[in-house]
């Protein structure tokens, strides 16, 4: 390889705002009520980077994306349940679009599980909850989040179920993908042991950011996005190409990036429709596993 193709392999792409689908907010900050080991912003009780949003913020973002033509919204944190105004913030948002929720359902009583449904029966559009647990092994799932959070997440997502929610469950993979299939399966199975009308799951990468990179490595400096990543891969099946981040502190590219100053695009919506170069490590995870947030 000469100097020329080397130069135009190590150079790195940008991806362009095909369009804006989908607004996600940092509804939580960084504040939570657990402390998981593979946590990828270092979320905590302690962990204050990112301000919990307001209602007045997240109705500002709210009509900032009607104008791109938002079509779906996602929030997460932290623990978005931390929020004192959390059901006010939730009632706002599904009166522009459909809504999904991040969270570890710890915080879910019977009585948030009945003002949720409330919530969810006079909305005009779908309101949908994610729920972070780790394993179906109660003892598997607190050695990354904490004695005693299998229990309350558990509770929580029956709590959602008798209100005939069906949350997904979002795992981060600790097993190798060829075992993808069976533990699937398995996940699948619990849900069904906990009354879910309709199991599903999402199953994540890891990060090697955070407390991630703390607790494992660090990216290595071939891990990274070059152009011949995209040879024969659109560039616009990446998040980024449809999706930005609105927090506090401004919008960010994405979820996986809030922690990152490059990442910050700008104070508005409108600030951040231009192209993104995929400079950092996580883009990598992003690229090679074909990865979304979404749904």
């Amino acid at each position: 390889m000469d100097d020329k193709t080397r130069t135009q392999t190590r150079a790195v792409p940008q991806v362009p705002l095909k369009s804006l689908d989908t607004l996600w907010m940092q509804v939580g900050g960084t504040l939570c009520n657990l402390s998981c080991s593979h946590c990828f912003i270092s979320c905590g009780p302690q962990n204050h980077s990112h301000a919990m949003m307001s209602l007045a913020q997240v109705r500002g973002y709210l009509e900032q994306a009607k104008q791109e033509g938002v079509q779906d919204y996602y929030i997460t944190g932290g623990e978005v349940f931390i929020n004192p105004e959390i059901f006010e913030i939730l009632a706002a948002i599904l009166e522009y679009g459909p809504l999904n929720v991040l969270t570890n359902a710890t915080l879910i009583t019977p009585a948030k599980a009945r003002q949720l449904a409330g919530i969810r029966d006079a909305a005009e559009h779908p309101l949908q909850f994610r729920i972070s647990m780790e394993h179906f092994d109660e003892a598997e799932n607190d050695k990354v989040r904490g004695s005693g959070s299998y229990a309350k997440a558990l509770t929580g997502l029956r709590n959602l179920a008798a209100e005939a929610f069906s949350p997904i469950l979002t795992i981060t993979r600790s097993w190798d993908e060829a075992d993808d299939a069976v533990m699937e399966t398995q996940f699948l199975e619990f849900l069904k042991t906990q009354n879910v009308p309709e199991p599903r799951i999402k199953v994540l990468p890891g990060f090697l950011l955070g407390r991630l990179e703390e607790n494992e490595r660090s990216y290595q400096e071939e891990e990274r996005v070059t152009a011949s990543c995209f040879e024969n891969y659109d560039i616009t099946q990446l998040q980024c190409a449809t999706s930005r981040m609105a927090t506090a502190k401004g919008v960010y590219v994405c979820p996986i990036l809030v922690e990152e100053p490059s990442a910050k695009m700008g104070e508005t919506i409108q600030d951040t429709l231009r192209p993104f170069p995929l400079a950092h490590s996580a883009c990598y995870t992003c690229r090679v596993t074909g990865m979304t947030c979404k749904s």
